[in-house]
C-alpha cells in the first residue's frame, strides 16, 4: 500500500513538472481544483514546492510571465490544502537561497498567507524571522562605478519591499490583540525592522532609496517601527550603552539565554550600531519622522545617547555626511554653555572631539572637512566655561597637527576674553590654569631644531595670543606678567633661533634650485637623469610631491615669507620689550641687558659654535656641507642648519684660519708681555721668533693634515680667493708685529708678503712630509729663513730717510696694507 502510494506521489509530481515544461497551465491547476488529488498534494507537498519554486526566476518572469504566476497559484493551493506548520518550513527551505529576489518576493507572499492560517504561530515567525536576517545578511553591497551596480540597488529594494510587505500584516495583528499577548511578537518585529536599517540599507547613498509614493525605504521602516512599538526612542539607551565592556557582559547573558529582548536588541548581532545609527539618524533628522516621537525626552539626555552612535557614523567613510548631519540636528536643539564639567566625566564626550578632528584633518571631501569644523566649533560651544578648559586641555595633550593646535589656541584666547569681559571677571583661566595652558600652547616640540615651516600656524597663532595678552591684560589679572622670563628663556629665544636655522635652509634650496634651473635650460635638449640634482623639498619629515622647478621656488619663498611674519611678530613681542614696561629688579634688569644682543650677534654666535663643533667631523667628512650638518647635529642643532653657510666647507676652513690665527695672536701676545716683564732675560733673535712663530701656527694645521688639502683647493676657488689672502696678511702681519717689527721705511708691507711667501711654502712641503714630528719641515723653514736675507733686512734693517718722510712713508705702506686687507674681506682684530 505505502509502495503504490509513493508511485502515485512520483507519477503526479513527474506529470506537474511535464506540464508546467509545457506551458499547459490550465492542466495544472486542475490538479489542484480536483478535491481527488488532496491526499496526494499533501503527502508530495515538500516535492511539488521544490519542482515549482525552481520554475520562479526572474528571466522567466520576464520571458514567461504567465508561468509565473502558475506556480504562484500552486503554491498557494498547497498553503490552503496541506498543513501550514508543514508548509512554513518547506517555503522556508526555498527562502534561504539567495538567488533570485522575484522568487524570494513570491515565496514570502505566500509564506505570509500561511502563517495567517496558524493559531499558534509564534515559532513559525521566529524560524520566517531568522531566514529573513540570514537572506539580507547575504546581499551585496552597492559599489560606486561597478557596471552591475544599479542591478544590485534594483535587487535589494525588491527584497525590502517584498519583507515590508510580509511584516506589514503581523505589525497590524499584534496592533490589534492584547498588549500583554503580543510583546513578545512586537519585539520580534521591532528587532528585524531596525535590523533592517543595518547592511546593505546602511550604504545606499542619498537618491537610491526612493521606493513608492516618494517615500524611501528607511522613512518606510522607521514609521512601522512607531507603529510597533509607539515610541521611537524606547531604544537609544540601549544603544548608547554599547561599548567593548558591556558587548562582553550581554554575550554572557545571551549564552545563559536569560532575557530574549537582552538577546534581540542588545546584542550586535542581532542589531549592529551602524543599524541602531542609521536608524536614529532618519528619526531626529527628518521631522515628519520626529513628530511621531513623545515629546517628553530632554535634549540632552538624547544627544548624549546618540553621541556613541554619532561616532560610528564618522567611522565609516560612506556615512560621514550622515553623521555630521546628525550631529548637526542635535547641536541646534541644544542651548549654549548648558553642559556642565560633569558631563566630561563620561569619555564619550572627548572621543566624539577626536572623531571630527580625524574627519577635519584627513578626510578628501571639503565640504565634509569644512562642516566637521563648524561642528567642531559649536560642538564646544556647548560646554560651560569650566567644562571648557578641561576640553582645551585635552586638545593641547593630545594634538600634534598644527592647523588644530592653531584652531585650540584660537578658541583659548576667546575664552579667556569671555572670562576677562564677565563680571565679575571668571577665574578659569587665570593664574596656574593659564599658564598649564600657556606652557602648551607656546611651545617647540624639538626647540631650536623644529621645523617652523610645519609649525608655522599654530606659532603664528601662539604670538598673537601673547600680543593680545599683555595688550589686553595690563592689570595682569591673568597672571600672564608673572610668565614673561619662563617665555622668554623657553620659548621666544629658541624661537628666534629656529627661526634664523630654518629661513637660511630655505635660502639654500632657492640658491640650489635656481641653479638646477639654469642647467637644464643649458641642456633642455639633452635629457637627464632623474638623479642628476633632483632637489627635494620636505616639511615635517614628509616629502612634498613632485612639482616644476617655478613651483618649487615659489614654495621656498612662501616658506620664507612665513618666517618673516613669525619674526615680525617675535620683535613685537619679546620679553625684552614687555619688560620695560614693568618694574625691575636686578635679575631683570641683567635679563634685559641681555637680551640687547643683536640679531646679528645672535645669528654669529650659533654659526661660531656650530662651526667649532664641526671641525672633529672634519677627519671623516672632509671640509664638507655634510660636516656641519654633523657639528650641528651633534651639539642640539637640525642638519638642516648647513643653510646658515652659504659657502659650505669654505665657511668651515674660514673658520679654522681665523680661530689657528687668534690662538696664534694669544700665543704671541703673551711671549712680548713675558718679555716685558723680564728685562734682563735673554732675547731671542728676531730671525727665532719669526721661525717659531711659523713652527707653532703650522703645527695647528697637523691634526687635520689628512684633509688639509681640500682646505687649500676650496680656498683656491675665485669666490673664495679674497678670504683666503685677508686671512694669511692677517697671520704674517700678526708675526712682524710681535717680533718687533718698528720700521717706518717702505719695505714695511714687502717684509710681510715676503714672509707669507715663506709660509705658504712650508706649509705645502708640510703636506708631504712624514718624518718624526715633521722634522724635516722645520728644517726646510729654518732654511727658507736663512736663505731669504731680506726677511732678516726687513726685520732689521731702519731707513736713512728723514723722520717726517719716514713717518709719511709709514702711514701710506700701513694705510695700502690694512686698505688691501679690508678690500679682501677682513677686519684686523689683534
Amino acid at each position: 500500500m505505502i509502495e503504490h502510494q509513493e508511485v502515485l506521489e512520483k507519477k503526479f509530481v513527474k506529470e506537474l513538472t511535464d506540464n508546467l515544461k509545457e506551458n499547459r497551465f490550465k492542466e495544472v491547476l486542475n490538479f489542484f481544483e480536483d478535491n481527488s488529488y488532496d491526499d496526494i498534494i499533501r503527502e508530495s507537498s515538500w516535492d511539488i514546492v521544490s519542482t515549482v519554486s525552481s520554475y520562479i526566476t526572474t528571466e522567466n518572469s520576464k520571458c514567461n510571465g504567465d508561468l509565473v504566476e502558475c506556480c504562484k497559484a500552486i503554491l498557494n493551493a498547497i498553503v490552503e490544502k496541506c498543513n501550514p506548520s508543514e508548509t512554513v518550513l518547506e517555503l522556508l527551505e526555498q527562502v534561504e537561497s539567495p538567488e533570485d529576489d522575484i522568487k524570494f518576493s513570491i515565496i514570502l507572499s505566500v509564506l505570509s498567507k500561511c502563517l495567517f492560517k496558524m493559531d499558534k504561530k509564534m515559532r513559525a515567525i521566529e524560524w520566517c524571522i531568522s531566514t529573513l536576517r540570514s537572506y539580507i545578511e547575504s546581499l551585496p553591497i552597492p559599489e560606486k562605478d561597478s557596471q552591475d551596480n544599479i542591478v544590485i540597488i534594483n535587487k535589494i529594494k525588491n527584497v525590502y519591499n517584498a519583507v515590508i510587505l510580509f511584516l506589514e500584516p503581523l505589525i497590524n495583528e499584534s496592533r490589534l490583540e492584547n498588549a500583554g499577548k503580543c510583546t513578545i511578537l512586537r519585539d520580534y518585529l521591532a528587532s528585524i525592522l531596525i535590523f533592517l536599517m543595518g547592511k546593505p540599507l546602511f550604504y545606499f547613498q542619498k537618491g537610491e532609496l526612493e521606493s513608492s509614493l516618494n517615500q524611501s525605504l528607511p522613512e518606510k521602516i522607521v514609521i512601522l517601527v512607531s507603529r510597533v512599538t509607539g515610541d521611537l526612542l524606547s531604544f537609544l539607551n540601549i544603544a548608547s550603552t554599547r561599548s567593548k565592556e558591556t558587548k562582553s557582559k550581554k554575550k554572557n547573558i545571551d549564552e545563559e539565554n536569560i532575557d530574549l529582548k537582552v538577546t534581540l536588541f542588545e546584542l550586535d548581532e542581532n542589531i549592529s550600531d551602524l543599524a541602531y545609527a542609521n536608524f536614529y539618524f532618519y528619526v531626529i533628522t527628518k521631522l515628519h519622522l520626529w513628530e511621531k516621537v513623545p515629546q517628553i525626552y530632554d535634549w540632552q539626555y538624547i544627544f548624549e545617547a546618540c553621541i556613541y552612535l554619532i561616532i560610528k557614523l564618522l567611522q565609516e567613510q560612506e556615512s560621514i555626511t550622515k553623521g555630521l548631519n546628525l550631529l548637526e540636528h542635535l547641536l541646534i536643539r541644544l542651548t549654549r554653555r548648558s553642559l556642565p564639567l560633569q558631563s566630561l566625566q563620561l569619555n564619550i564626550y572627548f572621543e566624539l572631539f577626536n572623531a571630527l578632528v580625524k574627519i577635519m584633518i584627513y578626510s578628501n571631501n571639503d565640504q565634509e572637512r569644512k562642516k566637521a569644523l563648524n561642528l567642531f566649533q559649536n560642538y564646544i560651544e556647548i560646554f560651560d566655561i569650566q567644562a571648557r578648559y578641561s576640553i582645551i586641555l585635552y586638545l593641547y595633550q593630545t594634538s600634534e597637527h598644527s592647523g588644530l593646535l592653531s584652531l585650540t589656541t584660537g578658541i583659548f584666547k576667546a575664552s579667556i576674553i569671555e572670562c576677562l569681559q564677565a563680571s565679575p571677571p571668571v577665574p578659569y583661566f587665570f593664574g596656574n590654569n593659564l599658564e598649564i595652558l600657556i606652557k602648551l600652547t607656546c611651545k617647540l616640540p624639538h626647540g631650536s631644531a623644529s621645523d617652523l615651516v610645519e609649525l608655522s600656524d599654530e606659532i603664528i597663532t601662539s604670538l598673537n595670543l601673547l600680543r593680545f595678552l599683555f595688550i589686553r591684560d595690563e592689570q595682569n589679572q591673568t597672571g600672564i606678567w608673572n610668565l614673561v622670563d619662563k617665555l622668554q628663556h623657553e620659548y621666544l629665544k629658541p624661537l628666534r633661533e629656529g627661526i634664523h636655522l630654518c629661513r637660511a635652509h630655505w635660502k639654500v634650496k632657492i640658491k640650489d634650485l635656481e641653479e638646477q634651473k639654469k642647467t637644464y635650460k643649458i641642456f633642455e635638449n639633452i635629457e637627464l637623469e632623474k638623479s642628476d640634482a633632483e632637489i627635494t623639498l620636505t616639511v615635517g619629515d614628509e616629502k612634498l610631491p613632485a612639482m616644476p622647478i617655478p613651483e618649487k621656488i615659489t614654495f621656498c619663498c612662501q616658506a620664507i615669507n612665513g618666517l618673516d611674519v613669525m619674526e615680525s611678530l617675535r620683535r613685537l613681542w619679546t620679553c625684552r620689550v614687555l619688560l620695560t614696561d614693568q618694574p625691575e629688579n636686578d635679575q631683570q634688569q641683567s635679563n634685559r641687558e641681555h637680551s640687547k644682543e643683536s640679531d646679528e650677534e645672535y645669528e654669529k654666535n650659533i654659526k661660531m659654535k656650530i662651526l667649532a663643533a664641526s671641525l672633529k667631523y672634519v677627519h671623516d667628512l672632509g671640509w664638507s656641507q655634510q660636516a656641519i650638518s654633523a657639528g650641528a647635529e651633534s651639539i642640539g642643532y637640525p642638519g638642516i642648519i648647513h643653510g646658515l653657510f652659504p659657502n659650505r666647507g669654505a665657511d668651515l676652513v674660514h673658520y679654522f684660519y681665523l680661530t689657528c690665527n687668534k690662538e696664534l695672536n694669544k700665543i704671541l701676545e703673551e711671549q712680548a708681555l713675558a718679555v716685558e716683564q723680564s728685562p734682563t732675560k735673554k732675547k731671542k733673535t728676531l730671525e727665532l721668533q719669526v721661525r717659531d712663530a711659523v713652527e707653532t701656527r703650522l703645527r695647528m694645521v697637523i691634526p687635520y693634515k689628512k684633509t688639509w688639502p681640500q682646505a687649500l683647493a676650496l680656498m683656491t676657488l675665485p669666490p673664495n680667493v679674497p678670504l683666503s689672502l685677508a686671512n694669511l696678511l692677517t697671520l704674517v702681519d700678526d708675526i712682524c708685529h710681535y717680533a718687533g717689527d718698528k720700521s717706518v721705511d717702505m719695505n714695511w708691507y714687502t717684509r710681510r708678503i715676503v714672509l707669507a711667501g715663506i709660509y705658504k711654502t712650508t706649509e705645502l712641503y708640510m703636506l708631504q712630509d712624514n718624518s718624526e714630528d715633521h722634522w724635516k719641515t722645520w728644517n726646510f723653514l729654518e732654511r727658507r729663513i736663512k736663505d731669504a736675507t731680506q726677511v732678516h733686512t726687513i726685520l732689521t734693517t731702519t731707513s736713512d730717510i728723514a723722520l717726517p718722510d719716514l713717518n709719511r712713508a709709514t702711514e701710506t705702506a700701513s694705510a695700502v696694507f690694512v686698505t688691501a686687507r679690508n678690500i679682501l674681506g677682513l677686519n684686523w682684530n689683534r
